[in-house]
């Protein structure tokens, strides 16, 4: 009877490990979302940092789906499990991820190009309302110090060293979002989008917050009770308790291990610790939280 329970653990174990190997991604250096015109672009298929073999580049730009260096109907140079694009074009902008040939797939990755001498970065959406925003607008040659952003066509401030930052996102702050450096060197607008943080997510993180207060909360009674018991009586009160009940379900006797003495500074230095930090997490999750 044990041989099949060995087989299905055995067998469960090997398709676990399975699902974990096989956690491939497509790595894009450099690593951004847009680019500049006849820019470079190397792309990997990466398995924990390392290239990995039997996987290939694809992509859909124009409606096509084109594999890496797969003649007239693909693009750039293939090298192993890597694809390289000596110069992007604004044909280039679709969706990259890395396929196998057992159909299985990576992630995708959006890359879009821009032939403007100036190109707006902005954060991977969704962005969360009350996070901070930056906003990066770059030139070809980096040379811009003094940029000026907008919104939806109208001006929404400067940045020094081509940076704004938004501080307390809202909802109201989702539109159409474009930089510029002068009167002939204006960035593509962009969208951001907004939305408020996911209610289950913040549920399960605020049970786990009070269950960890909780928890310290028990702890640091348990101790203060064995702090009191130890100073009145001499010895610690709670200990080990073995309970070992006879065959006839009849006679029954609790016996305690040996007892230890009085706790010693360190530990009543550790217990006064831990109080603090249960009451210093509860007071930063209610003003957090609640």
């Amino acid at each position: 009877m044990k041989t099949p329970a060995i087989a299905l653990l055995l067998g469960v174990s090997v398709l676990l490990f399975e699902v974990t190997v096989s956690a491939v991604s497509l790595k894009v250096s450099p690593s951004r979302p847009l680019y500049f015109k006849r820019e470079s672009v190397s792309l990997s298929c990466v398995d924990d940092g390392q290239t990995t073999d039997g996987w290939t580049v694809r992509r859909t730009a124009g409606g096509q789906t084109q594999t890496c260096d797969g003649g007239q109907q693909g693009f750039g140079r293939s090298d192993g499990s890597s694809c390289f694009i000596s110069q992007v074009l604004p044909s280039h902008s679709g969706v990259y991820w890395c396929e196998s040939s057992a159909g299985q797939k990576s992630l995708q990755i959006n890359i879009s190009v821009s032939d403007r001498l100036v190109i707006l970065e902005l954060p991977e959406p969704p962005v969360i309302t009350g996070s901070n925003v930056t906003l990066r607008c770059k030139t070809r040659d980096d040379s811009a110090h003094i940029v000026y952003f907008f919104r939806n066509g109208s001006f929404l401030g400067t940045g020094l060293e081509g940076e704004f930052t938004i501080s307390d996102v809202q909802r109201s702050h989702e539109g159409f979002y474009s930089c510029s450096t002068g009167f002939f060197s204006a960035s593509l607008k962009s969208w951001m989008s907004v939305k408020d943080p996911d209610p289950s997510r913040l549920s399960v993180v605020r049970l786990i917050c009070h269950l960890v207060v909780v928890c310290l909360y028990c702890i640091c009674t348990i101790l203060m009770v064995s702090v009191y018991c130890s100073k009145r009586t001499g010895v610690r009160f709670v200990h080990f308790l073995s309970l070992h009940i006879t065959t006839n379900f009849r006679q029954s006797k609790i016996t305690t291990s040996r007892s230890w003495r009085g706790p010693s500074a360190p530990r009543f230095f550790l217990v006064m610790m831990a109080s603090w930090m249960a009451l210093s997490i509860r007071t930063d999750l209610h003003g957090r939280l609640l």
